[in-house]
């Protein structure tokens, strides 16, 4: 019995060490999938910042440019200051205002659309009968055969020679009106000699 109670110690032995080291192996197994998850982890975190930094070196670059662009809208914004400074000083002989004397007159010569005591308008053969509109002021000298007269007593269809210049606003300022060519509208009513 002895012999037998030996065996089964030795089989009960043999159990127990092979329980153990299954036990081992599954211990072994769990240690390397934890360790494997560990390594994940790590490698998640890593590109996580890597991402990070390569959206933090891309919002810069985005903020370097759009400031580059910035600087260059604020030259060419100086560069056309300068030279509306410039062509003003040029216009104005560098007073800052403009006086009748020293702002270029323009001459044109056309058939009259439209007049009133403010505005004239003139039909302009010489630019493919384009219209061309005319403020007036106070100034404005207007004459048919060496008499003066008002700008509202023109009539359409009167051939008129005018001198304007430009204002600071960019309109064009009649300065003076010659009629060189009555229009049958304006002529009075004569009475038929023919009768």
């Amino acid at each position: 019995m002895r012999k037998l109670m030996a065996a089964v110690m030795v089989v009960s032995g043999l159990g127990l060490v092979t329980g153990c080291e299954r036990k081992g192996d599954v211990q072994r197994q769990q240690e390397n999938v934890a360790e494997a998850q560990r390594e994940v982890l790590e490698e998640q975190r890593e590109a996580r910042q890597d991402i990070a930094a390569n959206a933090q070196d891309e919002q810069e670059d985005v903020a370097e440019a759009r400031q580059d662009l910035a600087e260059e809208q604020n030259k060419l914004a100086d560069k056309q200051y300068e030279q509306l400074s410039d062509n003003q000083n040029t216009a104005t002989g560098g007073s800052g205002v403009v006086s009748d004397k020293q702002a270029r007159l323009e001459e044109v010569k056309g058939t009259i659309q439209s007049a009133s005591s403010g505005n004239l308008t003139l039909i302009v053969p010489d630019k493919d009968n384009q219209l061309m509109r005319f403020k007036s002021d106070s100034q404005v000298k207007v004459m048919r055969d060496d008499k003066a007269l008002s700008l509202s007593s023109l009539k359409a269809g009167d051939e008129v020679r005018a001198s304007y210049q430009m204002d600071p606003n960019g309109q064009m300022l009649l300065r003076s009106v010659e009629v060189t060519k009555t229009s049958a509208k304006s002529l009075p009513d004569m009475p038929d000699m023919a009768k």
